[in-house]
């Protein structure tokens, strides 16, 4: 059982990395370009970084429809990113399912931001 549980664990985590690298990737194409931390990132260090960008997404010049889908992802991370630090300290099994929901909103959010942006950027427009 505890096998599968830290089964669970390690593909959380990896999955929480790269939805921060997917968001990561966003940011940078943004039209004021947001950079988070790289490379092995502490995970400190990455909570401190989404949210600074939460902060300076307030200054893009984007629709509101694209800026919110990008906040939403962002916050979204950050959920769970918590509930990743907190099952490795008081497991519960709701909070995997949890972290993979905010995981999946994330992931829909900015996918939806990158579709725009890619769009956006082909045209030579950022509006």
């Amino acid at each position: 059982m505890a096998d599968h549980e830290d089964q669970e664990l390690t593909q959380l985590a990896i999955d929480v990395a790269v939805g921060y690298a997917q968001i990561m990737t966003a940011l940078r194409h943004l039209p004021i370009p947001i950079q988070l931390p790289e490379g092995l990132v502490e995970p400190k260090d990455a909570v401190i970084g989404m949210m600074r960008a939460l902060d300076l997404l307030e200054e893009e010049p984007l629709p509101e429809g694209i800026a919110h889908s990008i906040q939403v992802a962002c916050a979204s991370w950050l959920n769970a990113e918590d509930l990743l630090r907190l099952q490795v300290h008081r497991p519960r099994p709701y909070r995997i399912a949890g972290a993979i929901i905010c995981l999946l909103t994330a992931q829909t959010e900015i996918v939806n931001a990158m579709e725009w942006l890619v769009d956006h950027q082909e045209d030579g427009e950022q509006k």
